[in-house]
């Protein structure tokens, strides 16, 4: 059988080709049927490792899927063998999603350590190389992803698991310059699920602002919703002061840099309750579009919000002084604006 038991869990064993097959499989048939944005991996690979109750490390039972490759005279060791499996199936699940749908996003969320020692001032930490035979560094310089969202789940301070010096490294390392999409353990805020070990919310509002800080890194993604959800130590109110618009997702110019053609807009008139209402049209009948961008002047002062690309109409409150649309493809490529008045027509730099 490819299902092995182990610690508590039933795994399906990732030297075995049925296992490599099935899962990708399953992914590229999500992929091929719905109409998803992105599949994503989090940091299971092979699986952290388990202790027996005298305290010994359990070995993952693959006898049978090593032996059969050596067999076949394959020649590297274990560990090796382990971590070529895994870099295997991200290869193939990058390149399987993006022969159906180019646009679909393919990201990882690893340990946020890539081994103790990089850098040099991080002694400590899970080795995810050794234990996981996960090779997130390999995978991110050879472009097997289109965003790593590393989980650096350390405060920025003090520097032996240090946020800031994580994310600088994370920054060097991406050679291809995909997205980094920094993780953040925003749950330590919530003692519903950390008990009394918990941060303070600025920890989390000060770990966005130092990502923002560092040129490289694009965003950041918050794990878990719960703590969102209860507000723990009023991180929710924190973040919507950091949040206070809506931002486009950063294009993924190895994905397709073709932008869109600059869209049409025509006012149909006021609408009801005191919305003026327009109607939009692609200007390009090849352009696959996921987005309008709509940028409200009133005032002098310019507010943004998005709307889906199927929608036809803009409906704006009263009546604004300008209005400019970009249309935004699958890729996140931004067509140029086009405006009502006319006179507000801008061309981009």
């Amino acid at each position: 059988s490819i299902v092995k038991k182990y610690g508590g869990f039933l795994w399906l064993d990732p030297g075995e080709k049925e296992t490599q097959r099935h899962s990708l499989a399953v992914m590229l048939d999500v992929v091929k049927r719905y109409d998803v944005d992105g599949i994503h991996i989090d940091d299971y690979f092979y699986p952290y490792k388990e202790k027996d109750s005298s305290g010994n490390m359990i070995e993952f039972p693959d006898d049978r899927s090593y032996g059969a490759y050596r067999a076949a005279g394959g020649k590297m060791s274990r560990d090796n063998w382990r971590r070529a499996n895994v870099d295997g199936f991200v290869q193939d699940v990058y390149e399987g999603i993006h022969k159906i749908k180019p646009w679909v996003k393919f990201g990882i969320s690893p340990f946020g350590i890539y081994r103790p020692g990089y850098p040099s001032s991080i002694k400590a930490g899970m080795d995810q190389y050794a234990d996981l035979y996960a090779d997130p560094l390999k995978w991110l310089q050879k472009g097997w992803c289109d965003y790593m969202a590393p989980q650096l789940y350390w405060k920025i301070n003090p520097a032996a698991q240090s946020y800031p010096v994580l994310l600088r490294w994370w920054v060097e390392q991406n050679i291809k310059k995909r997205h980094l999409w920094i993780g953040n353990y925003t749950s330590r805020t919530d003692p519903a699920e950390m008990g009394s070990a918990t941060w303070p919310s600025s920890e989390i509002a000060d770990q966005v602002r130092v990502t923002r800080d560092q040129p490289g890194a694009t965003g950041n993604i918050h794990f878990s919703m719960r703590a969102l959800m209860h507000n723990a130590d009023g991180v929710s109110d924190r973040l919507a002061t950091l949040y206070a618009e809506r931002a486009l997702v950063p294009a993924s110019p190895w994905l397709g840099s073709t932008r869109p053609k600059r869209p049409n807009l025509r006012p149909t008139g006021e609408g009801t309750s005191g919305q003026t209402s327009f109607f939009w049209g692609p200007g390009g009948n090849g352009d696959s579009l996921r987005w309008v961008c709509v940028y409200v002047q009133r005032a002098g002062k310019w507010t943004a919000d998005l709307i889906s690309a199927e929608q036809s109409t803009i409906s704006v409150p009263g009546k604004p002084d300008a209005v400019v649309i970009t249309a935004i493809d699958r890729t996140g490529n931004e067509s140029d604006p086009m405006a009502w008045p006319a006179k507000y027509r801008i061309t981009r730099d």
